[in-house]
């Protein structure tokens, strides 16, 4: 079943605010509509895509849900304060935080530019850390707060010289972040593997994701959206500092010719 075939929200986050950053487009936006459908009020960070931001934040006003965009350049340290105010202003304190931007490259190693290895590695790493720091403060001085990382099965292998090397930080981040900010508040990353609705995909790299997938079918930007609802519920309350993978058993490590 599918989050639009789903009759009841998968978490009741009534009451809620959550934070979700490069949310305007792709899979952000899949976050943002559903916790919104779950009932929390989302702040729909964008960078450079207003309109795209004003349209959804517009679509799920219209379901009845509550959102505003606001823009930021999470990336740029100065104006991470400004996105707190805002969202603090207009919706109130953040009770979940999705950290979404991640920077990607696929530049072979011999082939990576300095400026390129800095923008990655950097623009995956610094907004967690500072958005989660501050927000990380606020939410256990209040006794409660979720925050989410959007990590990525490139953690775990060597495709990439340096964005798998970038998520594989993220991840070590969200075990670091869980130990300091327990037990108030629960730090979990999700890492999803090559996302079956990804309009950037070539047919033929589909083609053999899902040949090397056990379950034999990509993960849908859906799916992903709700797993960040059910880390947000009150199933994963006692879980912090873990990863969820999300890819159809494609990580498994299997004997050759199994």
């Amino acid at each position: 079943m599918t989050a639009s075939e789903r009759a009841e929200p998968i978490s009741d986050l009534e009451g809620q605010v959550a934070l979700v950053t490069g949310a305007s487009r792709t899979l952000g936006a899949a976050i943002a509509r559903a916790l919104a459908r779950c009932g929390a009020a989302v702040a729909v960070n964008y960078n450079q895509s207003e309109d795209a931001a004003r349209e959804l934040c517009g679509k799920i006003v219209e379901a009845g849900g509550q959102a505003v965009p606001i823009q930021a350049d999470v990336t740029e340290p100065g104006d991470i304060p400004r996105l707190i105010q805002e969202t603090v202003a207009a919706l109130g304190p953040v009770d979940v935080l999705v950290n979404n931007v991640g920077p990607y490259v696929d530049t072979p190693f011999l082939d990576l530019s300095t400026p390129d290895f800095h923008r990655v590695l950097s623009g995956n790493l610094r907004p967690t850390f500072t958005l989660s720091q501050i927000l990380g403060r606020s939410m256990k001085e209040r006794g409660s707060g979720r925050i989410i990382n959007i990590a990525a099965t490139d953690a775990f292998h060597r495709s990439h010289s340096i964005y798998g090397l970038a998520k594989q930080a993220v991840l070590n981040l969200t075990e670091a972040m869980a130990l300091d900010l327990v037990p108030e508040v629960t730090v979990n990353a999700i890492a999803p593997d090559l996302i079956a609705d990804n309009e950037d995909m070539s047919e033929e790299l589909a083609a053999s994701a899902i040949a090397a997938t056990p379950m034999g079918k990509l993960i849908t930007r859906a799916e992903i959206a709700d797993m960040a609802c059910l880390i947000c519920g009150p199933v994963f309350a006692n879980v912090t500092g873990q990863t969820v993978v999300m890819d159809g058993g494609r990580s498994i490590r299997r004997m050759a010719g199994a």
